[in-house]
């Protein structure tokens, strides 16, 4: 990596941490569609520049944002922002999927790297539909199975605290699964599932997308 990608791919996880916060903020106030959407360009990041970036992004630079724009835009009190930091284990649980996993795709992506056309883009296209979209699809599920269990344990570990916690898309299902008599860390990580599985199905194919645009504006010379 020499000088100038080392700038690139600051420029980048800044600009992925506060495209993070404006998709988020978008879903939550516009779309209102039950889902988080706030980790594809840590996803997008991780696929471009490796497992570091990705961190960087999801793991530091992100949370500043957020508490930037929940202090003086949201106006969400202090001590519940900072409770809402314990999330990033989500996320580094995801990025360092994410990087494992794209071990196994790299040596099916040099056609769009190497030709920036927009036939070689149908190219690859054409492959994510058969070949990289199973490999992506299997992501997804096991995207989906991580996060739902890591960030049940962190909601579970919080209520048993009793502390004050944002209302999150899954609440409606989790007091579905209480009316069932479903146990407390069952029902946190159950009422996850399915909106993850849509959100991380969004997370991984629009964060690879993201990822290929990122890749060429970096001009970086290897399957990454």
């Amino acid at each position: 990596m020499n000088r100038t990608q080392f700038w690139k791919i600051g420029v980048l996880c800044i600009a992925s941490a506060f495209c993070n916060v404006v998709v988020c903020c978008f879903n939550g106030s516009v779309l209102k569609a039950p889902l988080y959407m706030d980790t594809i360009f840590n996803v997008a990041m991780c696929f471009c520049a490796g497992l570091f970036p990705g961190l960087i992004t999801g793991m530091l630079l992100s949370p500043i944002m957020y508490f930037l724009v929940c202090r003086y835009f949201i106006g969400l009190s202090i001590e519940l922002d900072i409770i809402t930091n314990v999330w990033v284990i989500c996320v580094f649980v995801e990025v360092l999927l994410v990087y494992i996993f794209h071990t196994r795709m790299k040596n099916r992506e040099s056609v769009f790297l190497e030709k920036p056309s927009m036939q070689s883009f149908i190219g690859v296209a054409s492959r994510l539909a058969s070949r990289l979209a199973s490999q992506l699809m299997v992501l997804v599920v096991l995207d989906c199975l991580l996060i739902s269990i890591s960030g049940g344990i962190i909601d579970f570990v919080l209520t048993v605290l009793q502390t004050p916690r944002a209302s999150f898309p899954e609440d409606s299902f989790k007091l579905g699964l209480f009316r069932n008599n479903v146990p407390l860390l069952p029902a946190a990580i159950l009422s996850r599932i399915p909106i993850n599985i849509v959100d991380r199905f969004i997370a991984i194919f629009g964060g690879y997308g993201v990822s290929l645009l990122f890749r060429k504006w970096l001009a970086v010379e290897r399957s990454v």
